[in-house]
């Protein structure tokens, strides 16, 4: 099944950016579909739906696209055979982006530990445009808070802040009331600003810098 899967990722990687979600089917639904029958539409639609989200975190870890797109593809190797232990299923994306932050430190770990052996200098970041606009420090810090807030307080930022759904979007992805999702990310929002504050950092800028564009805050 891993294979298959391979051969799914690989097909779409590069249009992960762009990509739409196919429908409106929520998560957990298309997650128990792959499980249950393999489905291999509604392992696209879920790659479709998080692969933006996944791609953008491998990114801020790493300096070469090759790198991001090696650990994107590899984090949803990691859905494929892990979909099953996924306790909470309507929070795929929040599962998403926790597994995808580990994947993108352990590549840039080995990467490291690859130049240290070879000699070589680390990759010049100067001409990216994520480094020069928000500092790539400032978001791999905020990625390291957030990939360690509670589920229940991370999913709804990942939701509204990293794939610029509405709150009452994610609500329905979240199988809760939109007051709820109101509530969790004020609470979570509370959490990571005093998180930040310890590093000198505020969260109104770290957010806004990993907000999409019309994304509510």
């Amino acid at each position: 099944m891993a294979t298959t899967q391979a051969r799914v990722v690989l097909r779409h990687i590069r249009e992960l950016v762009a990509a739409k979600a196919a429908d409106e089917v929520p998560d957990g639904e298309l997650l128990e579909r792959f499980i249950r029958r393999c489905e291999e539409p509604a392992f696209e639609a879920l790659l479709k739906r998080h692969g933006p989200m996944v791609l953008g975190v491998c990114q801020r870890m790493l300096h070469h696209r090759q790198d991001a797109e090696d650990a994107c593809q590899a984090t949803f190797l990691v859905l494929a055979r892990k979909a099953a232990s996924i306790g909470k299923r309507a929070s795929v994306g929040s599962w998403l982006y926790k597994v995808a932050y580990h994947v993108a430190v352990r590549a840039r770990k080995q990467a490291a530990a690859q130049r240290k052996r070879e000699g070589s200098a680390p990759p010049r970041t100067a001409a990216d445009p994520l480094a020069e606009v928000t500092g790539r420090e400032l978001l791999t810090l905020l990625d390291a808070e957030l990939q360690n807030l509670p589920e229940r307080y991370r999913a709804p930022l990942v939701h509204c802040y990293l794939e610029g759904q509405t709150r009452d979007e994610a609500a329905r992805q979240l199988g809760c009331s939109e007051s709820t999702v109101n509530r969790r990310l004020e609470q979570g929002k509370d959490q990571l600003r005093k998180r930040l504050a310890r590093r000198g950092l505020t969260l109104p800028a770290a957010l806004l810098a990993l907000a999409p564009p019309g994304s509510e805050g």
